[in-house]
């Protein structure tokens, strides 16, 4: 891994002063959102109910309190502030490969396509989220955490994060431009969601705290995507090697990987 002192210096090129103040402008308008959101509670009867039936009357309760448009301005919000410094490397890649009467069209349509994934993303994760606090409504958080840094270690996580890693052709003229940025923001938009679906669904667990939390999620995303590539395997999660405690479990997750090959 780069030296944190080299990152933070790559930082100040382009593009990332742009991208980081873009998500300083979604971070604004979310502290103000969260700020005037109001989180009511809402009592449902569950005798005689499965799971399954009480998890669709505690959608349509919680879509009574908090309007679909609501919920998607929200989650909106979020993804401008959490993903602008993930997407460096394919927004880069579309500037350049673009003629520059076509940039900003380009760009257009590669984030078109890669956040309509993304709106949609988060219904189903914001669902999952409120099954997660019907059913374990003292140890959502916790256990959201736990499945975040399970998939973290996971070789799928790896696996998704190494095809996003990788770069398309783009077109320089008409609808095959067009066609080829739509394309790359969809393919870049599924492998993303693989990667980073865990984490950002750790936030929706949180109403008191929500931002540092949302922060947090985001600067471990960015650090995940930032490290070099490597073969998908069971390994130590980033986040713990970061913090200090990879040399705890490096060889738990050694052992699992050789019983697996």
């Amino acid at each position: 891994m780069a030296k944190p002192g080299s990152i933070l210096r790559g930082f100040t090129r382009a593009p990332w002063p742009l991208l980081f103040a873009t998500a300083g402008v979604g971070l604004v308008f979310c502290i103000y959102n969260n700020g005037h959101a109001a989180y009511a509670a809402f009592c449902i009867s569950t005798e005689g109910l499965g799971v399954a039936a009480l998890w669709f009357s505690a959608i349509r309760a919680e879509l009574v309190m908090t309007p679909l448009h609501d919920v998607l301005g929200s989650w909106a919000l979020m993804l401008v502030a959490m993903m602008p410094p993930l997407l460096a490397m394919p927004l880069m890649h579309v500037w350049r490969s673009s003629l520059p009467r076509r940039r900003v069209r380009a760009l257009f349509g590669f984030l078109l396509s890669y956040s309509t994934l993304w709106m949609a993303a988060g219904l189903v994760l914001s669902a999952v989220a409120l099954l997660l606090s019907l059913v374990f409504p003292d140890s959502a958080l916790g256990l959201s955490v736990l499945l975040a840094l399970v998939w973290s270690a996971s070789p799928w996580h790896r696996a998704a994060l190494n095809r996003g890693h990788r770069l398309q052709r783009i077109g320089l003229f008409g609808w095959k431009a067009d066609r080829d940025c739509l394309y790359f923001g969809l393919s870049h938009g599924v492998w993303c969601i693989g990667a980073c679906w865990a984490w950002m669904m750790v936030p929706l667990l949180v109403h008191q705290g929500h931002i540092p939390v949302m922060l947090l999620a985001g600067a471990i995303m960015l650090v995940e995507r930032l490290a070099a590539g490597e073969r998908p395997s069971w390994r130590v999660p980033l986040i713990v090697k970061v913090l200090g405690f990879g040399r705890l479990s490096t060889s738990a997750v050694e052992a699992l990987s050789s019983k697996r090959h």
